[in-house]
């Protein structure tokens, strides 16, 4: 069994129209955060037995990528949308803590080295003067681009 597993409702809203905007619960389960191959970190749901008991098997695997958005709505539901096809996944805990739990262990992988300095990049940039006739900035600026050094 996972440690650090909390107990939770997964609910679910399908994205592209699919779900008319309804959230549907898909049931209880154990929520952890936990490295697995070849997804790395993930967010990993755990079957719940008939007497409450986390067991092993896996229901859910969710990677997470750095970039990855999570919003934690409040104290004890974390919501994420999937890029890709936009479906919208929110977990709800028993209580505050085992949120601030899993948001702890998400917190580092989805920081990216490629944000890392972005203030210092930016403050050593200048808005130039427009000159009469001269190039056009924005499009200057929308060249510019920050990327993993």
């Amino acid at each position: 069994m996972a440690s650090g597993a909390y107990p939770v409702q997964l609910l679910h809203l399908p994205g592209e129209g699919g779900g008319a905007g309804q959230w549907r619960n898909l049931g209880a389960a154990y929520a952890a955060v936990t490295f697995l191959r070849p997804q790395g970190q993930s967010i990993v749901l755990y079957a719940a037995g008939p007497d409450g008991e986390q067991r092993q098997r896996i229901v859910f695997v969710y990677p997470i990528l750095p970039g990855d958005a999570f919003e934690r709505l409040d104290g004890s539901t974390l919501t994420w949308a999937e890029p890709e096809s936009g479906d919208e996944f929110a977990l709800c805990f028993l209580d505050d803590a085992a949120c601030a739990a899993v948001c702890g262990a998400i917190a580092p992988v989805v920081r990216s080295s490629a944000v890392d300095g972005v203030a210092e990049t930016l403050a050593g940039l200048r808005v130039a003067k427009e000159e009469p006739g001269g190039a056009d900035i924005a499009a200057a600026l929308a060249q510019l681009s920050i990327g993993r050094p």
